[in-house]
């Protein structure tokens, strides 16, 4: 089950990193002991499951699932990184990422992509390939302000709102005995079964819903050099994909 949180925090975390610069990597798992469920006061069908059967239970919920929200952070290739994020199976979006203390809102219907993003996003973006009174220019420009990309920015941007695809078409086989169950607890007040799989180096854990579809509700990843933090909300919530009026956006194809 780890491999549905590393996928969905790389897909992720990578893909918003790639908008801007480069790429990240993934962590690896090895087996351990399985534990027995904690006693609860009323039995639940988890109690008589092991780790791996809840595991296959909430990677067929996940495979369901149309749409999701994933709100959290992490770090990757060094940098912080932060997700408010709704997107669906069609791969449309609409959220904010932060990368390093630069955020950005992108809303993605179909291929028609629209971004916005602060003075320090933008100087960020044009420091790098022009002439510092050029760039500053640009930064008032741009600042404050939605806009269109040109079509091969709109597809690398767009690939942020690819994680929900990507992470069901990715999940790969069954954890191969190294989960454990511990002690349940709650996500935003929902009851929820807890997963855990250590290796040498990390501990992925999971919040498996135990009211309604067993959906993953929160995934973490400690140790190592690349900690996780992400919740998961809003499944099979349309996500709204109402692009900004015409007169808030800025098509950088029409300057000079």
């Amino acid at each position: 089950m780890n491999h549905i949180l590393n996928r969905a925090a790389t897909a992720l975390l990578c893909a918003a990193i790639t908008g801007i610069a480069a790429g990240c990597g993934s962590g690896s798992t090895e087996a351990g002991a399985k534990s027995s469920a904690s006693p609860t006061k009323a039995k639940h069908p988890f109690d008589t499951m092991t780790p791996e059967q809840i595991d296959t239970q909430a990677r067929e919920a996940v495979r369901n699932a149309t749409s999701m929200r994933l709100t959290g952070k992490g770090s990757s290739d060094g940098r912080q990184v932060e997700v408010d994020l709704a997107m669906d199976i069609r791969g449309s979006c609409n959220g904010t990422l932060g990368i390093s203390g630069r955020t950005m809102r992108i809303v993605k219907k179909g291929s028609l992509v629209h971004v916005k993003a602060g003075e320090d996003f933008w100087r960020a973006t044009f420091s790098r390939g022009m002439a510092a009174e050029q760039a500053e220019e640009m930064v008032a420009l741009f600042k404050g302000r939605w806009i269109k990309p040109p079509r091969g920015v709109s597809k690398t941007l767009g690939r942020m709102c690819d994680g929900l695809d990507d992470l069901i078409d990715a999940l790969g086989p069954v954890s191969d005995g190294g989960s454990t169950r511990e002690a349940d607890a709650t996500v935003g007040g929902r009851p929820v079964a807890v997963l855990a799989e250590r290796d040498t180096t990390e501990t992925t854990t999971l919040y498996i819903a135990k009211e309604g579809k067993p959906y993953l509700l929160r995934g973490t990843v400690a140790g190592g050099d690349e900690p996780v933090d992400l919740t998961f909300t809003d499944h099979n919530k349309p996500v709204d994909t109402t692009p900004p009026s015409p007169d808030q956006v800025l098509d950088p194809t029409t300057l000079r």
